[in-house]
């Protein structure tokens, strides 16, 4: 079984765009794993910051150590090689974790900080409750060209992040528009759909969300792994679901393999290679939980590289959420769309 490739061009083409949310419809309901194709990224755009991939993780010991996740409230930075498991297993990676240059929001005393809402105003809201304290700024290297690279990368996936939800909302046959007040929008898109979006006027007011990006190095691993290291296949990352967020854009730098899919009947592991161009998307356990299961979360892993093979890098990004939106406000904002994604899904 291979994954399905989407080419998000037809989206503008009134003679293929039937066929691209058939094509995503199946991607949704079946194995919850895509490629996408002609995304609207410009390659300089993905080149200026994977360009600079192998001089982020070669900054000196000290350097990283000072960037180190343990001092940030807000778990940015690094992590270093090995330090992080899944399942009982070492992950033999390395990562920086950046996201959305956004300012602190927590107070531990109670009542609105600084914490912003599209019209600027904290709008009262009570800040004191421990999950604020996950948003804040990020810890930049002393890398030259770094953030801003970085930046233009972020703001780009985050556009396609929104234009590939409208597109999911339509094979869903829901209003375009309908999740655009989980990421702080309360004033419509441009949309050929306008006339049949949801009043955001009375839905729930949210900050705009913290999307995170990690940015990985799986070194090759050695060529007589010790007991805890499978000799067959090294574990990069073991097998998980992703925990947060909403949509997973992942981009595989260079040309090594090693992002594995499980199938749907949960018995064999499907390649996902790096395809040029591509990025790779894919659902969170979040997403799943909205729709009530129609949609899968599904459960993924990466194979370090071999003896010889070279470093593997990669790039997800983790569209977020509002962190304090519950499951029940998210299952409720598609209202009678939930009858409409379960006809689609059985």
């Amino acid at each position: 079984m291979d994954l399905p490739i989407l080419d998000l061009s037809a989206a503008n083409d009134l003679t293929r765009k039937p066929e691209l949310l058939r094509q995503l419809r199946r991607a949704l309901f079946d194995i919850g794993f895509l490629y996408i194709i002609n995304h609207g990224i410009l390659p300089s755009t993905i080149d200026q910051l994977t360009d600079l991939l192998p001089s982020l993780f070669a900054l000196p010991d000290e350097d990283k150590a000072n960037l180190s996740k343990l001092n940030s409230p807000h778990f940015l930075g690094y992590s270093g090689y090995a330090e992080e498991t899944t399942l009982g297993k070492q992950d033999l990676r390395e990562q920086f974790d950046f996201a959305t240059e956004l300012p602190v929001v927590y107070s531990g005393s109670g009542g609105p900080t600084n914490g912003h809402l599209a019209n600027g105003s904290s709008n009262g809201q009570d800040f004191s409750q421990l999950y604020w304290r996950l948003r804040g700024p990020n810890q930049w290297p002393n890398l030259a060209g770094f953030k801003e690279a970085f930046t233009t990368y972020h703001n780009a996936v985050q556009e396609l992040a929104y234009r590939f939800v409208h597109l999911i909302e339509e094979a869903f046959e829901i209003p375009i528009g309908t999740f655009d007040h989980f990421f702080g929008f309360h004033q419509p898109h441009d949309s050929p759909m306008e006339g049949n979006r949801p009043d955001n006027n009375d839905l729930p007011t949210f900050l705009p969300p913290q999307h995170r990006i990690n940015h990985l190095r799986y070194p090759p691993s050695p060529p007589n792994p010790d007991t805890d290291r499978s000799q067959v296949q090294p574990q990069g990352v073991g097998p998980h679901k992703d925990s947060s967020g909403w949509l997973t854009f992942l981009l595989q730098a260079g040309n090594n393999p090693g992002l594995e899919v499980l199938s749907p009947n949960n018995r064999e592991w499907i390649p996902a290679p790096p395809i040029p161009g591509t990025f790779v998307v894919n659902f969170g356990n979040a997403f799943e939980a909205a729709t009530e299961g129609a949609v899968r979360a599904t459960t993924h892993r990466v194979i370090a590289p071999g003896p010889g093979r070279g470093d593997r890098y990669s790039i997800p990004f983790f569209q977020g959420l509002p962190l304090d939106m519950t499951v029940e406000e998210g299952r409720a904002n598609c209202g009678s769309g939930y009858g409409v994604i379960g006809m689609l899904g059985s």
